[in-house]
Order: C-alpha cells, then sequence, then structure tokens
C-alpha cells in the first residue's frame, strides 16, 4: 500500500472514504452504509482485505462481505446498532477460498446511516482462546436478552387470549391455538434461559453466592417439585437425605438448578421403574447420585453426553421435547463451582448421575472454558455396574 492510498478518514470528501486508520499490522476497511444496509462507499482498505478496488463494493449489502453461516449474527448486529446506536461481532469473510476471521464494529450516526468497521484478527496464539470464547459468550449474552423481552409478550398475550380475559373467543379452536402458541413461547423461553446462563457460566461471570445451608432441606425440596410429574407419568422418586450431612457451605441456586435438571432429564428417559436420588458426604465435598431406570446410553452416545445440544434421541420417551443444553449446562455451572458432573450409563439399564461439589474451600475464579463430559486422563472410568454400587443402589 502505497502512501498516497493513506489519507485521514476525517478529511475526505463526503460520500467517500479513505483507508481506515488503525495499526498498519491490522488490516482494516470501513464502509459507509445507508439506513438499510446497502454500501455507499469503502475505504482503500478494500485492497488489503478482499484484493478488490473501492468501487466494486457499492451497492452491496454487508452480508456479501461475510461468510453465510455468520449472517444471522451480522443481521443481529445490524438491528442492534441502529437500536442502540452500536453493535460489535466477530465473524469470518467471504473471501473466496481465502478464510479470515474479523471483528465488525457497526455504529449508527446521528443522520440515521451506517459507519462498519471491519478489522482482520490475527489467527489465535496459544494465550488468546479465552479471549475469544469471552467475545462469542457476550455475543450470545446480547441475542438472549434480546429475545426474551417479545417472547415474555407473546406468552402473555397467548395466556390471555387462552382465558378469555377480554371476552369469548367463539370457536373452541382458537383457544386450542392460544394454549400451543403459549406452550411454545415458553419452551423456546426455556432454550433462551439455558442459553444464557451456559454463555455466563463460560465467560466466567456466574458469582458464586456460597452460604451456610441444609443441602438435604435443597434436595428435599427439588424432590417434591418433581414427584408429582413422575406419579403422573407412573414413575416413583425415592430419596436418601441423612441426617449426617449437616451444614455445607454451597450456592443454594447452583447446587438446586443442577439437581433440577438431572431429575428432569431423568424423568424424560424413564418409561417404567422409578428414580433414586441420594446423598452423602464425602471430607468437605456434597456427593449427589441421581439414578434412573431409564433407556441408558451407549458408549458412543455417553463420550458425547454434554455438548452443546447434542441429544441421543430428540423426545423423551412420552414426547417431551429437550434443547440439549441440560447436561452441558448442568456441567458447566458443576465446574463453576470447583465440582465435577460425571455419568455413568448402559443402555435398557438406566443411567446414574453422579455431582460432586466442594464447600468451604471454593476456587478463587470459575474455569472458563466448558469441556464435554469426560473424565480427566488419569481418571479411573467407573463401569455402569460400579457407579450404581458406589451411589447406594
Amino acid at each position: 500500500m502505497t502512501a498516497t492510498h493513506q489519507q485521514n478518514v476525517g478529511n475526505a470528501p463526503q460520500g467517500q472514504i479513505s483507508r481506515a486508520v488503525g495499526p498498519a499490522s491490522v488490516p482494516q476497511m470501513i464502509l459507509e452504509q445507508d439506513a438499510r444496509g446497502t454500501i455507499l462507499s469503502a475505504s482503500e482498505g478494500s485492497w488489503t482485505l478482499f484484493d478488490r478496488p473501492p468501487s466494486r463494493f457499492r451497492g452491496l449489502q454487508l452480508t456479501e462481505l461475510i461468510d453465510p453461516k455468520h449472517h444471522p449474527e451480522i443481521l443481529s448486529a445490524l438491528s442492534r446498532a441502529m437500536v442502540r446506536g452500536q453493535a460489535r461481532v466477530s465473524v469470518e469473510l467471504n473471501r473466496q477460498g481465502r478464510g479470515a476471521s474479523a471483528e465488525v464494529t457497526i455504529r449508527k450516526h446521528p443522520r440515521g446511516h451506517l459507519r462498519t468497521v471491519l478489522r482482520e484478527v490475527p489467527p489465535l496464539v496459544e494465550d488468546e482462546p479465552e479471549r475469544a470464547l469471552t467475545l462469542k459468550s457476550d455475543q450470545l449474552a446480547d441475542v438472549s436478552h434480546e429475545l426474551r423481552t417479545p417472547l415474555n409478550a407473546v406468552i402473555g398475550f397467548a395466556d390471555a387470549l387462552r382465558q378469555e380475559s377480554f371476552g369469548p373467543l367463539g370457536d373452541h379452536r382458537y383457544r386450542d391455538y392460544a394454549k400451543a402458541i403459549q406452550e411454545s413461547g415458553q419452551h423456546v423461553l426455556s432454550l433462551v434461559n439455558d442459553l444464557l446462563d451456559l454463555s455466563k457460566a463460560e465467560a466466567d461471570k456466574v458469582v458464586i453466592e456460597a452460604e451456610l445451608i441444609h443441602p438435604a432441606e435443597i434436595l428435599d425440596s427439588c424432590v417434591a417439585m418433581m414427584r408429582l410429574e413422575a406419579e403422573r407419568a407412573g414413575l416413583e422418586i425415592t430419596s436418601f437425605l441423612p441426617s449426617e450431612l449437616g451444614t455445607m457451605r454451597l450456592d443454594p441456586k447452583i447446587l438446586r438448578q443442577i439437581v433440577l435438571n438431572l431429575l428432569s432429564n431423568a424423568l424424560k428417559f424413564t418409561n417404567q421403574g422409578g428414580i433414586a436420588v441420594r446423598a452423602m458426604r464425602e471430607g468437605n465435598d456434597l456427593c449427589v447420585h441421581v439414578r434412573d431406570t431409564g433407556v441408558g446410553m451407549s458408549a458412543g452416545d455417553l463420550e458425547r453426553i454434554g455438548e452443546r445440544f447434542y441429544q441421543v434421541r430428540s423426545e423423551g420417551v412420552r414426547g417431551t421435547r429437550g434443547s440439549g443444553l441440560g447436561l452441558a449446562l448442568s456441567h458447566a455451572l458443576a465446574r463453576t463451582h470447583g465440582g465435577e458432573l460425571t455419568l455413568a450409563s448402559q443402555e435398557g439399564k438406566g443411567t446414574v448421575a453422579t455431582l460432586r461439589l466442594p464447600s468451604a474451600a471454593l476456587p478463587e475464579r470459575a474455569a472458563r472454558r466448558y469441556a464435554p463430559l469426560h473424565p480427566p486422563k488419569d481418571a479411573t472410568v467407573l463401569p455402569f455396574s460400579a457407579a450404581l454400587e458406589r451411589s447406594g443402589h
């Protein structure tokens, strides 16, 4: 790039943009767009990023410069920028085989037009993956927050229609449709909440609020909450919560959320028999076993359980839908608390989930990265029968 191509953006004529100002080692490009996102002009940085002159970009949409798999993120960022004034997202550029990551910053100007800066991101070195993970989690949290407000409105209006709050609807099918809308909205809202919680855990933004509690009381309340649903399914939930558990310094919200996720998962995939909860104290650790007599999993499925959105079956034994996030979230929360969640299972026999949370000695910082439910390389992998024996069943 010659010196004649370098010009301060602030001195560029109206409707034109020069090469983006920034560190010489970081290729970047500035775009001016109208309120609809159509590119009006581009800077000389287009030569560096795309090997094309600025004139070739006039009339294009921003999405045409971005890898198609990132179009949803770009469209969401454009929407956020129009509402909030600014948005930032990390994407991959569409450069005909010469892929590259870029950070895209979109700003809305008072006159309504947009200015977008595309800054190439060098390949990550060993000490940078955490920054990339945090940025992705922040973006996920932004999108989740945006979805919750309209979803709550949809659920509320559907409930008003279902209850005929403002007068009769007429045909009974309208009430059925309103019920379906409400239930579908609640399912999506549950998914959004799980995504938001998972993104917080992965980005090290979950605040551990440990206090002196009676874990048996928390576990007993979880069992009570799920008992009616289990009885409707013809299943029995039993619990063994010895008084020796005493008091422990734990975060009650995290304990309750993980145990409810485990019970819900066990109920979803158990057709007959029951679910048993057993807790014990091992040193300073609380150890909770949740065992079911459900369909179980193969060794191959067990290796992938805990990955985001991975589901062994798309539906539970009674047609219950799931998001594939429950175990991923439970594992991330356990790690955040300094503990662990492990699974043992056998097809046709059931599953044993073991949660271990430390009391008192909490970690100084939460684990940042989510990892699937794999044991450490030096750990002993318990077969299903051994897991049953250890859980007291």
